[in-house]
């Protein structure tokens, strides 16, 4: 029965915590990984879930672990739902919970996660996806999903990986969430990354909320070259983007909540570990193995790397 399949999510954050609050109900054989204070709360009260869209609900795991290395069994699904700066260290601990028949779909940001995860394991069978919602954990380890709105988009090209991708996709609609599965998913990858690389970038780089990017010309100027950059790195590398994609994306961004600000821009200010070499390092990497001039990502990058620096000294 499908119900009894062996399934873990590693990272129970915003995404992560959605996740097992939303599969947790339909599914008894569990198991969530969390460290610390986190963890605890989870085993106490269980994955505390408010959501706009699928209602309040608490749900209890089989089991909540400290490491995927303490499972012992392995899994038919495991869900990555980390910091990509997390996700090499992640992936060394899973060695005893993936055989070939392992599906693991990382859920997270960045280009390249899947392919990273391929390389990692060396096993498994690994689907790519986007969601796209709105949610975080708060101070109690409870989770808050905003608006009406969540969606996760899966994929992949080996066509073993795109079995895999169907197998996830009945599993995510039995426990009520809303996913559909691409022919291309590098598209949907692609056009989600385009826009964190400006979104986050921008934000960190002047510490700013949406409000002091919009109301400056020269800033709303920058964002939207940052968006045409990352675009023409995509190109390259032959990802189709939709027509009018940057048109729609600009727009998107002015039409943002005023004290709107990126993750990137949150963990830069506090001096946390970031997720700054996935929204800038990758993106300029890509662009010199291409060929594709991308000036004004570089100059951020530096002057971001820069700033990081300034705040570990």
């Amino acid at each position: 029965m499908m119900e009894e399949k062996k399934m873990m999510i590693v990272g129970i954050g915003g995404v992560g915590g959605y996740l097992a609050g939303m599969t947790g109900q339909k599914y008894s054989n569990l198991t969530l990984i969390a460290r610390g204070k986190r963890g605890e709360a989870l085993r106490e009260h269980g994955v505390v879930l408010h959501s706009d869209y699928n209602g309040e609900m608490v749900t209890r795991a089989a089991a909540v672990l400290e490491s995927a290395s303490e499972a012992g069994a392995v899994q038919d699904l495991i869900f990555l739902c980390v910091k990509t700066y997390a996700l090499e260290e992640v992936c060394s601990t899973l060695a005893s919970c993936v055989d070939e028949h392992t599906i693991i779909v990382p859920v997270m940001n960045g280009a390249d996660t899947a392919q990273r995860v391929r390389e990692y394991l060396g096993k498994g069978l690994v689907v790519d996806s986007v969601i796209y919602t709105t949610a975080a954990a708060n101070k109690d380890y409870s989770i808050t999903q905003l608006g009406q709105y969540t969606k996760i988009i899966l994929g992949a090209s080996d066509p073993q990986e795109k079995e895999a991708a169907q197998e996830v996709f009945r599993v995510l609609r039995t426990a009520g969430i809303d996913c559909e599965v691409y022919e291309d998913v590098r598209q949907a990858v692609w056009e989600k990354y385009i826009f964190n690389c400006a979104y986050n970038v921008i934000t960190a780089y002047y510490l700013e909320t949406v409000e002091n990017i919009r109301d400056h010309e020269d800033r709303r100027r920058e964002f939207h070259t940052l968006l045409e950059e990352a675009l023409a790195v995509a190109e390259a590398a032959g990802v189709h983007i939709r027509e009018h994609y940057i048109d729609e994306e600009y727009t998107r961004f002015l039409g943002l909540n005023e004290g709107s600000t990126s993750s990137l821009k949150r963990d830069v200010e506090a001096g946390r570990p970031s997720e700054f070499e996935t929204f800038g390092g990758y993106l300029i990497k890509t662009a010199k193995e291409l060929g594709v001039p991308v000036p004004l990502s570089e100059q951020f990058y530096d002057g971001l790397k820069e700033k990081i620096k300034g705040k570990a000294d």
